[in-house]
């Protein structure tokens, strides 16, 4: 009988350091320029996988190739491909620009350029408000920082409000849907929230220490202006391709949930899942999303 050839992912998902590993994998700024006819192969080769049709001389390294374009650009819940900007790997690239941005409307006051209004606003009122009660420069460092993680604290819940209204997939041991749950999409959301403030803080604090420090030490620096822009792009891009790993790694991408939790604040969720099988299991899963 021919055998057929398998590939699973090579880390333990169950630990922190395997998922580091495994988002580092799944990130990596080269997967950034594979053209559409990769993605699609790598699609029919996953399918060939599913089916057990594969081709018997794929060796596991290519099996393994393929899957990491495959995670990197399909969406896990429509299996449709994703646009270049909505991909992990285009994170780093993104985030970069994002946040030089801000940092410039932060320091110059170019409110124009700012990617959210949200952020805008919160960038605007806590900077008000350090200056004219705490006024100390080592606080003032991590305007930024609170900035995003407002600005995260909105952002997250509106892009999101689909879980909170109608609940996300809840499964049981056996992988098996059994009802949706709202408290855990607010749960998800919750960490996804944690996930992108750990993201950004290193990035955002040290990235501004440096522009001060520079603007300081350096002539050359505090007069070209223009060179501050890509000093914070290319300075945070570089930092971010390290902490998006790290910080996506720190809360298991299945997330999981008590049943009595569900039976002490939500109650419908509690219901469906107690009507589903008469075999309760005590933990059961979601995907927290990112």
């Amino acid at each position: 009988m021919e055998t057929v050839k398998t590939v699973s992912c090579p880390w333990n998902l169950d630990t922190y350091f395997g998922r580091w590993m495994y988002y580092s994998w799944i990130t990596n700024p080269k997967l950034n320029f594979v053209t559409s006819s990769m993605i699609e192969e790598a699609k029919l080769i996953r399918f060939s996988y599913l089916n057990g049709s594969i081709s018997n001389d794929m060796t596991d390294t290519r099996l393994l190739y393929e899957h990491q374009i495959y995670e990197n650009a399909i969406h896990p819940h429509t299996n449709e491909v994703q646009n270049i900007f909505g991909r992990l790997s285009f994170m780093p690239i993104g985030k970069a620009f994002l946040v030089a941005v801000l940092l410039t409307q932060l320091t110059y006051g170019i409110s124009v350029l700012a990617a959210t209004v949200t952020s805008t606003l919160a960038a605007f009122h806590i900077e008000r408000f350090l200056l004219s009660k705490i006024c100390h420069p080592i606080l003032y460092r991590f305007v930024p920082l609170i900035t995003f993680a407002g600005g995260s604290f909105i952002n997250v819940p509106i892009m999101r409000h689909q879980e909170i209204i109608e609940g996300v997939r809840i499964y049981d041991c056996n992988k098996e849907k059994v009802g949706y749950s709202k408290f855990a999409g607010l749960k998800g959301i919750g960490e996804t929230i944690v996930t992108r403030i750990v993201m950004l803080a290193p990035g955002v604090v040290l990235i501004h220490y440096l522009e001060n420090v520079l603007d300081n030490k350096s002539c050359w620096f505090r007069k070209n202006k223009w060179a501050h822009f890509p000093f914070k792009s290319i300075g945070f891009g570089i930092i971010l391709i390290g902490m998006l790993p790290t910080a996506c790694a720190i809360f298991p991408q299945f997330s999981s949930i008590q049943l009595c939790t569900l039976k002490r604040f939500d109650k419908e969720a509690y219901n469906q899942v107690t009507e589903k099988s008469t075999e309760h299991t005590d933990t059961l899963y979601f995907n927290k999303g990112l």
